[in-house]
Order: structure tokens, then sequence, then C-alpha cells
């Protein structure tokens, strides 16, 4: 059968075979384009971080414009800090954040990408403000409380008098408020804010830090291609100040 067309009248008619290849055609379309979408790559990562923070917001704001501008989604996924590390390494999940340097040593099939991220001044918090601190070893003769999977605590401070290791961070301030420990182990920016939360007002801010880390993203090993990538984006972005405004959008 023919095609009956009429310009003049802007007609074009067609026959039952062509409307079938024109239809067959369309599906197909839709169908390149729908896998083109569905092909876009997500990437899921592992975080501690209790997402109501104002440290977490801001990192999960980097990472997902980081990884935004190399055309990949990003999913953030909050669980207690060792199972966090125990998914990402097992692939479950794609990567893990925030961690020290170190992390591979315990976890051998996360990557540090090498460009850090945040910096973290870990502190000793206690209701004994007239404790001492200078540096891990001046802890050692107290009964410290800290976060199971935080990887440093567990590496330094092995020989104290005692240790108690605990589910999240609220917990362990809670500890401390019932004097159950003398001394707890955690981020200075955060436990400020927790407290807060918490209306702990006896428990105080140590000083000097115990330790101030440069804080990193790991990567599952499947996707180590993906790190000087990532290196060149994250830079970018502090060079054009879409880092800073991130970070400081969120501590205002």
């Amino acid at each position: 059968m023919m095609i009956k067309n009429n310009p003049a009248e802007g007609v074009y008619i067609l026959n039952k075979g062509g409307a079938v290849n024109l239809l067959a055609s369309l599906i197909m379309l839709v169908l390149v384009l729908s896998s083109a979408v569905m092909a876009q790559t997500t990437l899921t990562f592992t975080t501690a971080d209790n997402q109501e923070h104002s440290r977490a917001q801001a990192m999960n704001g980097v990472l997902t414009e980081c990884f935004k501008r190399m055309g990949i989604v990003l999913e953030i996924v909050s669980m207690p800090s060792k199972r966090s590390l125990e998914n990402a390494n097992n692939g479950t999940e794609d990567g893990n954040f925030l961690r020290t340097d170190g992390i591979t040593l315990a976890y051998p099939n996360l990557i540090k990408v090498p460009e850090k991220i945040a910096v973290n001044r870990i502190v000793a918090f206690s209701k004994h403000t007239d404790i001492p601190v200078n540096g891990w070893e001046s802890l050692l003769e107290y009964h410290v409380v800290y976060v199971n999977g935080w990887r440093n605590c567990e590496r330094e401070l092995k020989k104290a008098k005692e240790q108690t290791v605990i589910k999240n961070e609220e917990l362990l301030f809670t500890f401390l408020e019932k004097e159950r420990a003398d001394v707890g182990v955690f981020g200075q920016s955060t436990g400020l804010e927790v407290l807060k939360k918490l209306g702990y007002s006896d428990i105080k801010a140590l000083q000097p830090p115990i330790d101030v880390s440069d804080m990193f993203l790991y990567i599952h090993k499947k996707h180590e291609d993906l790190i000087p990538e990532i290196v060149r984006t994250l830079q970018e972005m502090k060079k054009d100040g879409t880092y800073q405004n991130l970070v400081h959008r969120e501590f205002q």
C-alpha cells in the first residue's frame, strides 16, 4: 500500500504497515532513552555520622556535589560505626566516610581517596575538668568510654585502666552524665552539638585536643579507578569556593 500525501492540504496519511513501523521506531527510541537514564551510575556510601548534625549535613553536601559533577548519583546511608565499615568493606555498599588515615590496615578492601574532606579534633569529654590531657597516653589511667568502630580509640586505648565500648555518641554522653566512666572520647564539634541537644551542661570538652586528624572518604576497591577523578573534582570545588560555601552554610 502507498502513503497518501496531499501537501497542499497538509495531509500525510500512513498506510497500516507504515504506522506499525513508526510505532515500533518510537517504542525503540523510548527504550533506548530509558536505558540511558537507568544506566546512570549510582553509588551508595555508608557513614556513622548522625544525619541531624551540622558536620554530617555539610559533608553530605560536599560529596553529593562532587559526584554530581562526575555524573554519578550518590546515596548516603547512616548506620552504626563498625557496621558502616564492615558493609563498605564487604562490598554491600560502595564506600564509607568520614574516616582517619589507616583504615585500610583493618579493612583491606577500602581504599582511601587522598584528598581530605574535613578535619576532626578529637577531645576528651568529662565532668572532671581537672583531668590533665596530653595526648592518648594521658588517658590510660582512667576509665574511658568510646564509640564502637573508632579504630584510633581501639588502637590507642588498649592499655587503659578500663574501657567501655558504646553503640553511639548519645549513649556515650549519657554514660558520662551518669558518671559510669571518667572520660569519653569523641569529635569536638559534633560532641558539643550532642551535649547541647541532650542538655548535659556539666560535661566539658577538655583541652587541648587528644589528636587533630584529617578525614577522608574511602571507597571499595572495585571503584578504585574513580579515585583520580574524585580527587580532581574535590580540588576544583575547593578552588571555585563550592566546598567552603557548603561547609560554612551548615556551621553558621
